[in-house]
This record gives structure tokens, sequence and C-alpha cells, in this order.
């Protein structure tokens, strides 16, 4: 067997593929849709706030990922008088976004936050598990998130740079 790159004159052939033989995932217009763009397996959508429509002060970007019912965060930031702030100012807006998720029949809400300021920051990971079960950490923001339902679900080892890893976190909506 080859390896071939997938092009817009192919996109048609493994589309027929994906839909002979995984029908009840893909049709043949769907599976179309999904390697031609993400459109139709992930969009984006965001909200931000202030104190009128003209002088936003934080925002929150999602990912919807339609295949797996999830929104998730993209990204976020609120400004504390010329001081970037991340979630635990940003209440309303992540609100919002549950709310939006669960309107849309989503099941998770999932966001990520650095390594910086957890005991994991800086370490080689070999035991992920283990990184997940003893995990620590001041941060403020990340206290936010457990205090509203999030819960750690993984890992990303090294997602930034070597030793800067990228904690996984996601609340489940139903």
């Amino acid at each position: 067997m080859k390896v071939f790159p997938l092009s817009e004159e192919r996109i048609p052939a493994v589309a027929a593929l994906m839909s002979a033989i995984k029908p009840d995932w893909w049709d043949y217009d769907g599976a179309i849709s999904q390697l031609s763009g993400t459109d139709a397996v992930i969009q984006t959508v965001g909200w931000y706030l202030g104190e009128d429509a003209d002088h936003p002060k934080g925002w929150i970007l999602c990912r919807e990922l339609l295949g797996y019912r999830a929104l998730e965060l993209e990204c976020c930031g609120y400004d504390d008088n010329g001081v970037f702030k991340l979630e635990h100012r940003l209440g309303a807006l992540m609100e919002t976004a549950e709310q939006y998720a669960r309107g849309k029949g989503y099941l998770t809400f999932r966001s990520g936050i650095s390594s910086t300021g957890f005991s994991i920051d800086g370490q080689e990971l070999r035991d992920i598990p283990q990184a997940m079960a003893t995990l620590e950490s001041d941060r403020i923001d990340y206290h936010w998130y457990l205090k509203h339902g999030f819960r750690v679900i993984g890992i990303h080892p090294n997602a930034y740079e070597k030793g800067s890893h990228l904690i996984l976190l996601g609340k489940e909506l139903c």
C-alpha cells in the first residue's frame, strides 16, 4: 500500500469509502462535508462583556465539537485595569457558554490551562494517572474551575514546550 495526500480531487473517493464502511456515522454528503473543511465538525462561537457594546472588557471564544457533542473553550481573557486575567473573572461569560451548550444538546464543556503554578510544571511526566492523582496548585483560576463543577480529565504532556503541560478540564452538562 502507498500513502497519498488527501486532495480536493480525491475527497469524493474517500467520502464514498467512509459512507460505505460506516454508514451509521457518515452518509456520503456528511463525509464530503467533513473532509472538505471544519464547518461540519468544528464551529466557533463567542461572547464578550463590557459596560456597553462598544467597549469590550473580556471575551470568550469556544469551539463547538459537533461530533463529540461538546463545547470547548478556545481562548478567553479579561482586562482588569490593564492586567490580563483568566476564567475566574469571566463567570457571566462561562455561564452563557454553558447555557448555550446545554441548549444545543452538548454533553460536555471542556477547557484547559497551562501547568504553570502546578506541581507537575517543568517535570517529565511518565505516569499521567499518577500525575493527575497528585496534582496540586494554588492558582485561582484552577480552583474557580473546580468550584464550578469542572474536574481534571487529563494531561497533555509537553503541550507548549518540554515540561510545560496542558491540564485538561471537563464538566458534564447532562
